[in-house]
């Protein structure tokens, strides 16, 4: 399992740009493998994708089936963001 940060008002799942394995930068979910490393690294992380509201921002969990599809439908595009329904139901607009 996976830890990731939605945003309590609009659903949106925090996304960045990184590196994977094989040293290739991509744009996707931003995960942690614990809560409490979610919890002790979210201030700071939203401060440098442009959030100033961390305390909006609640850590929920998410298997590796659902982060792989959100990224999928995130198309490695920073234009677009990635909105969780309170269903659960996964969706990419443009910014």
């Amino acid at each position: 399992m996976s830890y990731v940060l939605r945003h309590a008002d609009t659903g949106e799942i925090a996304a960045c740009l990184q590196k994977n394995h094989y040293d290739l930068h991509y744009y996707g979910i931003r995960q942690w493998e614990s809560e409490e490393e979610a919890l002790e690294h979210k201030k700071r992380f939203l401060e440098q994708i442009g959030h100033d509201d961390d305390h909006r921002w609640l850590v929920l969990r998410l298997d590796e089936a659902r982060v792989k599809l959100g990224n999928v439908k995130l198309k490695n595009d920073p234009s677009r963001r990635l909105i969780m329904h309170p269903e659960g139901a996964l969706e990419a607009d443009r910014r």
